[in-house]
């Protein structure tokens, strides 16, 4: 579902001077970088929060203003990675790729090492790892050299014509791993378009979320490693991702997905002094301001009745509506007999207005269609 989402979401809040209609409705800062009268108190310098199923941006605070982007540049290392190489190729760690253990994030990774290329994702978004990070930008950037530049340079070329690819508007990249670089900079919302595209791939969707990997290597030293996730925000249930980055120009940053309904949400953080803290004080303002319905019988008990008789929705969307709109929300069921498929319609509405409508069917009681699919 969340491929299908990608162009509404981009064109409802991605472009600067364009917000979203229900965010214009609840007061929600457009992109200004001014505050909302009930700023939730963070510490970051820029905030960006947006359901990203809806395409509905639901805070924003210095949204477009250019920062140091740190590591949360691996979610674009990842996602170029991803277009110019394969999954299981392998790589062999040459000296350029290491780094310093004392001052960057690694993965223990040795000269003549072999890995294939989806481990070595694994360690870049899992463990935040520069020498991953190096060794992909190397052996991509050999892949798409053109010229007579270093496969690295090569590689962040590709990095920028990447962002430029998937919508990204005042983000510039100089290094495939994030270290502070004058002129290396991205906003708020260009990471909120890049962490959406992250998660509409299964594979880097599925890293990012997990809190621990392991990895396996290859050649003299052949052995396993285990890598724990440095998002500290996946020990809650919610939570499936994407990215942390630190550094001294950077301060704290987080790029973080949340579910809420059938809906994600994605929460980025630039320049803080406690990311975990201030993305907990932007959880618990949306929980306040917004309220996530999902078609079934957990938000509205009629439909768990109607359950019982095998009549189901066909789908089970979430809508996000403003708090205190939610009491206002009408669940409205049309019934038009019938032995079998479609038997109706039901609507989520404001007053005359629909939010969502969705078909209304009758399924078996041997467990076929949308019934068991929800069972």
């Amino acid at each position: 579902m969340l491929s299908t989402v990608l162009a509404l979401a981009l064109v409802m809040w991605a472009t600067p001077g364009v917000t979203a209609a229900p965010e214009r409705s609840v007061g929600v800062a457009e992109n200004t970088g001014t505050q909302l009268t009930a700023t939730p108190g963070v510490t970051a310098r820029a905030t960006f929060v947006v359901d990203i199923t809806a395409g509905v941006a639901l805070w924003s605070d210095n949204a477009d203003v250019p920062l140091p982007p740190a590591s949360t540049t691996k979610i674009i290392t990842a996602l170029t990675a991803r277009r110019v190489l394969t999954p299981d190729e392998w790589v062999m760690i040459q000296p350029g790729d290491l780094v310093d253990p004392a001052i960057y994030s690694n993965a223990g990774l040795q000269v003549g090492d072999r890995l294939r290329v989806r481990d070595l994702l694994g360690a870049l978004l899992v463990a935040s790892a520069g020498d991953a990070a190096l060794a992909l930008a190397r052996t991509g950037g050999e892949r798409v050299a053109t010229g007579g530049e270093t496969p690295q340079a090569a590689f962040v070329a590709a990095m920028n014509e990447e962002a430029r690819r998937i919508g990204l508007r005042f983000s510039y990249f100089l290094t495939p791993d994030g270290r502070d670089v004058p002129g290396q900079v991205a906003t708020a919302r260009d990471l909120a378009i890049a962490a959406m595209h992250l998660l509409s791939d299964p594979l880097l969707a599925a890293l990012v979320a997990a809190p621990s990997i392991e990895i396996e290597i290859d050649g003299p030293q052949a052995r396993k490693v285990t890598l724990t996730n440095t998002n500290q925000l996946l020990a809650a249930s919610d939570v499936i991702g994407v990215k942390t980055g630190t550094s001294p120009a950077a301060g704290q940053c987080l790029v973080a997905a949340v579910r809420r309904g059938h809906d994600i949400v994605v929460l980025v953080i630039l320049g803080s002094q406690d990311r975990y803290q201030d993305a907990q004080v932007l959880l618990s303002w949306l929980d306040q301001h917004y309220h996530w319905l999902t078609l079934d019988g957990s938000s509205f008990p009629e439909l768990a009745v109607l359950r019982k008789f095998h009549i189901v929705p066909a789908l089970t969307p979430t809508v996000v509506v403003p708090a205190d709109r939610a009491q206002d929300v009408e669940l409205d069921v049309t019934y038009r007999p019938a032995a079998w498929g479609t038997v109706g319609t039901v609507r989520l509405r404001i007053g005359i207005v629909d939010l969502v409508a969705v078909p209304l069917v009758r399924v078996d009681q041997l467990g076929f269609g949308p019934m068991s699919e929800r069972a």
